[in-house]
């Protein structure tokens, strides 16, 4: 099981609640799976990205 950064995480267990998989996250953002994997687990910092995955997946707060 992959490491994840607190946002991360938290980005996961919305997206399992939702059904989102990480290839539709990554295709809205533009960028491959790989690339939000390694957001997610803290790998790249992510600083555009993290913002656009936070408003796609209503989480409040988040990416700052």
């Amino acid at each position: 099981m992959a490491h994840y950064t607190e946002f991360g995480a938290e980005a996961r267990k919305i997206m399992l609640r939702r059904n989102i998989k990480v290839k539709d996250v990554a295709e809205e953002l533009g960028v491959t799976s790989s690339y939000v994997s390694d957001i997610f687990r803290g790998l790249r910092p992510g600083e555009k990205q993290k913002p656009r995955i936070a408003k796609m997946l209503n989480m409040e707060g988040e990416a700052e």
